[in-house]
C-alpha cells in the first residue's frame, strides 16, 4: 500500500477553548475553507494568542500534504475553559464526529505548547498519531518585548485552569507566613510551607478536588457523611494508637499494644463507619432505591463486628483466654446477617408472584 494512499487528518487542538470564547464559533471545525475562516477571525480578534499560529500551521501542513499527493483533511477541535477531564471528554467527542465524517488512518498533531499536547493520549485511544508538529513563535530580543511577553503570561495566570495553583497557593502561603509572624512562630515557617505544598500536591496528584466536586454534584448528603465518617474514623485511630503507646512499651509489648489499640479504637471507629453507611442509607431512601437493605444489613453487621473486635482484644493479649464469647458473637452475627439477607432477597420475589397471580382471579 502506497504511503500517499493513506488518509491523514491534520489536527489542531485548543484545549482551553480560546477559539470558542473569543470568536463564538462552535467546534469542531472541519475543512480547509472553514478552518481558514476561523483562523482569520481568531487572528483579528486575538492576534497575540499563540493558538492562531497553531491553526495557520495546520493549514500550511495540510497544503503541503495535498501538494505531495496525500489524501488528507484539516480540522480544529477545542476543549473547555475548566480544563481537566471535561476538556478531554469534549475533545474526544469532537474527534469522534470528525472521524465519522473523514475515515482517517493517522493524525498529524499540530500544537503550540505542552498544555495542548496533554490530550495526545486521548487522541491515540481513537487513532494513531503519526507525527507531532510544535509551533514556536519568534520574539524580538528587546527589553520592551520581554516586558510585554511577561505581562501576557501574567494575564494568562488569571485563567481558571492556572489561577488556583499559580495564585491561590502562593496566597495561602503568604497568609500563613503573616499569621506565624504575628504569633511569634516564624521559626515554623518551613514546616508550614511543607505542609501546604504537600497538601496541594496530594489534592492535585490524586484528583481529590475533582472527586469532591463530582461527589458534591451527585449527592451533598453522601459527601458530607463521607467526610464526617472519615474524620471520626481518623480520630478514633489516632486516639486508640495514642492510648496504646502510653500503656504499652514498644517493641517489648507489641501484643499488648495491638490489643489496647483495638479496644480503644473500635467504638469511635464504628461510629465513623456508621455515619458513612447512614449517609448512603439516606441517599438511597430519598432516591427510592430497591437495594436499601444493603445498608441496613451493613449497620447490623457493624454492631456484631464491633463486639467481635472487643472480644478478640483479650485473646490477642493472651492466647489462652476464653474463646467462647468471641465464637458466640461471630456465629450469632453470621446467623442474623444471613437471615436478613434471605428475608430481603426473597421479599421482592414473593411480591412479584403475588402481582402476577392477582389478575388471574
Amino acid at each position: 500500500m502506497s504511503l500517499r494512499s493513506k488518509r491523514i487528518l491534520v489536527l489542531s487542538v485548543d484545549k482551553d477553548d480560546d477559539i470558542g470564547r473569543v470568536t463564538g464559533v462552535a467546534t469542531p471545525v472541519m475543512g480547509r475553507d472553514k478552518v481558514s475562516s476561523i483562523a482569520t477571525l481568531f487572528a483579528i480578534k486575538s492576534p497575540e494568542d499563540s493558538d492562531t499560529n497553531s491553526i495557520f500551521a495546520s493549514i500550511n501542513t495540510y497544503d503541503s500534504l495535498i501538494d505531495e499527493g496525500f489524501i488528507c483533511e484539516v480540522a480544529v477541535v477545542a476543549g473547555s475553559e475548566e480544563g481537566g477531564f471535561k476538556a478531554d471528554l469534549k475533545i474526544s467527542s469532537e474527534l469522534d464526529y470528525i472521524l465519522n465524517n473523514f475515515k482517517a488512518e493517522g493524525v498529524i498533531f499540530v500544537s503550540d505548547g505542552v498544555a495542548d499536547e496533554q490530550v495526545i493520549p486521548t487522541i491515540q485511544a481513537k487513532i494513531p498519531v503519526i507525527s507531532v508538529k510544535r509551533v514556536f513563535v519568534q520574539q524580538e530580543k528587546s527589553v520592551e518585548e520581554t516586558y510585554v511577553l511577561f505581562y501576557r503570561y501574567l494575564k494568562k495566570l488569571g485563567d481558571p485552569e492556572y489561577s488556583k495553583v499559580a495564585l491561590g497557593v502562593p496566597g495561602i502561603i503568604i497568609l500563613a507566613m503573616i499569621a506565624l509572624y504575628f504569633a511569634n512562630l516564624l521559626n515554623y515557617a518551613l514546616i508550614s510551607l511543607g505542609i501546604i505544598v504537600g497538601i496541594v500536591l496530594i489534592l492535585k496528584g490524586f484528583y481529590v478536588d475533582r472527586f469532591l466536586r463530582s461527589e458534591w454534584e451527585e449527592s451533598p448528603i453522601k459527601l458530607i457523611s463521607y467526610l464526617i465518617g472519615f474524620i471520626i474514623s481518623a480520630v478514633a485511630i489516632y486516639r486508640g494508637v495514642g492510648i496504646a503507646l502510653i500503656d504499652a512499651k514498644l517493641p517489648e509489648q507489641v501484643v499488648l499494644f495491638a490489643s489496647l489499640a483495638l479496644v480503644n479504637t473500635i467504638d469511635l471507629f464504628a461510629i465513623g463507619v456508621a455515619v458513612y453507611i447512614g449517609g448512603r442509607l439516606v441517599v438511597k431512601y430519598l432516591g427510592e432505591s430497591p437495594k436499601l437493605w444493603y445498608e441496613i444489613v451493613g449497620l447490623v453487621a457493624l454492631v456484631f463486628v464491633r463486639q467481635m473486635v472487643i472480644e478478640a482484644a483479650p485473646i490477642i493479649a493472651n492466647p489462652m483466654a476464653n474463646l467462647i464469647p468471641f465464637l458466640l458473637i461471630a456465629g450469632l452475627g453470621a446467623l442474623v446477617c444471613g437471615f436478613l439477607v434471605v428475608i430481603f432477597s426473597l421479599t421482592p420475589r414473593f411480591r412479584k408472584r403475588g402481582q402476577v397471580k392477582a389478575p388471574q382471579k
